[in-house]
This record gives C-alpha cells, structure tokens and sequence, in this order.
C-alpha cells in the first residue's frame, strides 16, 4: 500500500505527480464505494490529467474545475472541463485508480452538453467517458469501454480480447441525437471479464440501450487489474502521437475550435448495490 504524504496547500505543483491506491479511494465495507457530487468545491480523491500529462497532482483551471451546475437548480455544482483545439491539446479528465482483479461495478454519472456544443463532423469523436486497461508491453491501448459524442450522434465502443494481435472493437451508434443544454444520465452496470461470465449494461435517462454478455477486457493484458474510471473530454484525433496526425490537424477545416462539457453525480459501487443506487437523482 503506497503512503500518502500531506503537503500543505501551494506546496505543490501542477507538474507533480501523484499515484492514488483502491484502498484509500474507495470505501469497500459499503455497497457504494464512491462517490463525488462536487458540493464541496474541492476536488477528492480525484487524479488529473492534461493532454500528456498525467496523474497530476492539482488541475490546471482554466482546464478542469468546479463551477455551478448550469441548469441543475441553485446550489448544485459540477465540474467544467475545457479543451482548446490547438497543438498537442486533446485532453481534459479526471481520474479514479484501477483495482486488483477484474471485479462487478455499478457506475452512474451525469453529463452536461453546452448550448453552445458544436456538432463536429470531422474525424474522431470526444470521448466523455472511459474504462481503460493498464497498457499492454508498456504501449497504450484502446479503452476496454467508451461513452463518446461522434457529429450528431452518441456512441457506444468497446475494445477487448487479445490486445497485442487485433483486440475485437464493436462500436454502436445510439439512434437520438445529443441534445444541447441538456442533462444527460448514464449508468452501467459492468461484471469485468476476460472469460463468457462478462456483462455490460449500459443505461441512458433510464433506458437499456446495451445489454451485452461475454468478454469485456483483453486477455493478454491487465489481468490483475480492473478496468479505471476517467471522465472529461478525450479528443484523439488532436494528439500527435502518431506519425501524419499532425499534417491531418493542418489540413483539417476547423469547425468546433473549442470543446466544453460539465460531469457530476459520480457513484461507484461494488456487485453488492443496485441500479438505483447509483443511479442520478432528479433534483
């Protein structure tokens, strides 16, 4: 178990680093391991990153801060998370720790899409949530599970199975149209698996859009590891990080030249809870 050393406040830098354990995190003698509506206006437990920084000990805040919730009632907060399209800019996201085994969850989260959101028809989606598997041979890997706003459109993605030889990828396209200015509920129910006794369900303003059996993470990798919870705007395609990505940014007519979405009402839980109890509470 690592030790976590206090630091006073203004000590640290954002460049820091930090590594956050399961077990100081998560409360495992209850059915909710977690959970984080942002009332407090600080940020628990949570891990940061900025474009290819990473597990950072404080956010930037002009990237990724507390604010009042738009349109959520007085009083109600949430996290606002900003990503310019400029150079090597593609990420604002928070982050809980992965844990030991592949274990049943329950997740539930709301995400906020700005009046002002602009459908973007170019190449790759922004990615609001993700499970992500530790990396396989130490090289990044496609998230095992993947909530993203493709145009006009949400999508659903997963990626498991053999990682290093062609991971299989299923990518579905929900039929309703991302509303703006609007609230949007998410809960999924995940029994972590490399083997059949796998399962995804996935929930959205209440109604079962994914009830998907079997494998749901790579077998060849992270087979100690549950897959992680991060949130916030992912966009790949503004990541240099291959060859001919950054010719494709130049060439590219900018449409949306900034990306803002807002997230609260985090829960986790264990095989224990149920969909109500992780499931956003009307205000």
């Amino acid at each position: 178990m690592i030790l976590m050393v206090c630091v006073p406040a203004g000590k640290m830098k954002a460049e820091e680093k930090v590594r956050q354990t399961a077990e100081a995190v998560f409360t495992f003698q209850q059915p909710i391991l977690f959970e984080d509506d942002f009332q407090s206006g600080r940020f628990r437990k949570w891990i940061f990153s900025e474009d290819d920084r990473y597990n950072l000990v404080e956010p930037t805040e002009e990237r990724i801060q507390i604010v009042d919730a738009p349109d959520l009632g007085a009083g109600k907060r949430a996290v606002r998370f900003d990503v310019p399209r400029g150079s090597n800019s593609f990420r604002a996201e928070i982050s809980l720790p992965s844990e030991k085994g592949f274990n049943e969850r329950w997740y539930g989260e709301r995400i906020y899409v700005p009046r002002d959101w602009v459908f973007d028809p170019n190449r790759g989606n922004d990615l609001v949530m993700q499970w992500h598997a530790i990396p396989g041979n130490w090289r990044a890997t496609f998230p095992n599970l993947e909530i993203s706003i493709g145009n006009t459109n949400w999508f659903i993605r997963q990626h498991y199975g053999a990682a290093q030889t062609g991971p299989t990828r299923i990518n579905l396209k929900l039929g309703d149209v991302v509303q703006r200015g609007a609230w949007v509920s998410w809960v999924i129910h995940a029994k972590w698996s490399s083997g059949t006794n796998g399962l995804i369900q996935i929930w959205k303003d209440g109604k079962l859009v994914v009830d998907k059996p079997g494998t749901n993470v790579y077998s060849t990798i992270g087979v100690e590891y549950t897959p992680y919870l991060k949130t916030g705007i992912y966009h790949p395609e503004w990541h240099f990080d291959r060859e001919g990505k950054s010719e494709a940014f130049a060439r590219e007519i900018p449409v949306a030249t900034n990306k803002v979405i807002f997230a609260t009402g985090i829960k986790v839980g264990d095989g224990r809870a149920k969909y109500e109890d992780v499931a956003p509470k009307a205000y």
